[in-house]
């Protein structure tokens, strides 16, 4: 019996110790509901691309770093449509839509974040992309089966085209973590996360007046997280390179 309160000591001591360390933790976050239009691309109309900034601030002292992690739900349009002529090759109608991602952080209050921050690790990367290519060949004959026994078979050639389409629409919600390593001064940091769109669409040169191609990427329900942390010496090997 006498080293019971000695082992409850010790428990008392390690449930106050992780309660004050739970306590002493930072975290902040940042959410928006909003849907926000990245890139859109059509055939004969020029695409635009826009980046978002996701941003949040945290206060922490030099040499820590910031575990980060972003999540959002990205939707892709995709919509292609090709026409192929009889005997007249393959007709293409190709349509891409991305959606790329990358976490800077600098002191609070500097300007143009996105352009001018510090890169946290690994650095950009795509969030959510599709590539929808459409092939149309056609080759068809018609055989005249009226003629006589003995008497060639006459093939004539169908003048026509065949139409394909083919149109998808994906959402999805997606989740990916940063590290901030080693941060260079102690202070206030706002931390953004930079989403930008991109694409392409393209169709046979020889059917761009029937072919068409449509690419369109959004983000929706999105939310940043950060949390000061301390990572085990010599545990980030060469993260950004």
């Amino acid at each position: 019996m006498k080293y019971l309160p000695t082992l409850t000591a010790i428990v008392a001591a390690a449930f106050f110790v992780t309660a004050a360390s739970a306590q002493s933790a930072k975290f902040a976050a940042f959410y928006e509901a909003d849907t926000v239009t990245l890139a859109e691309f059509e055939i004969g109309i020029d695409g635009e691309t826009f980046a978002e900034e996701l941003l949040t601030t945290i206060r922490a002292p030099k040499h820590k770093e910031f575990l980060i992690g972003v999540s959002g739900v990205a939707n892709i349009v995709t919509f292609t449509e090709a026409r192929g002529r009889n005997k007249a090759g393959m007709s293409t109608a190709v349509a891409e839509g991305i959606m790329n991602l990358e976490v800077r952080y600098a002191p609070t209050g500097t300007a143009g974040i996105c352009d001018s921050g510090l890169i946290a690790a690994p650095g950009a990367l795509t969030f959510a992309s599709r590539r929808q290519e459409l092939a149309v060949t056609v080759d068809l004959d018609v055989i005249d089966t009226d003629l006589e026994d003995g008497d060639l078979a006459a093939t004539l050639d169908i003048i026509g085209s065949v139409t394909v389409a083919l149109g998808l629409d994906t959402t999805a919600a997606h989740h990916f973590n940063f590290v901030a390593i080693d941060l260079p001064t102690s202070g206030e940091y706002d931390v953004v996360a930079c989403f930008s769109g991109d694409g392409s669409v393209s169709v046979t040169e020889a059917e761009a007046g029937d072919n068409h191609a449509r690419s369109f990427a959004a983000i929706a329900h999105r939310m940043i997280t950060v949390q000061e942390v301390r990572a085990v010496k010599d545990s980030i090997i060469d993260l950004v390179n």
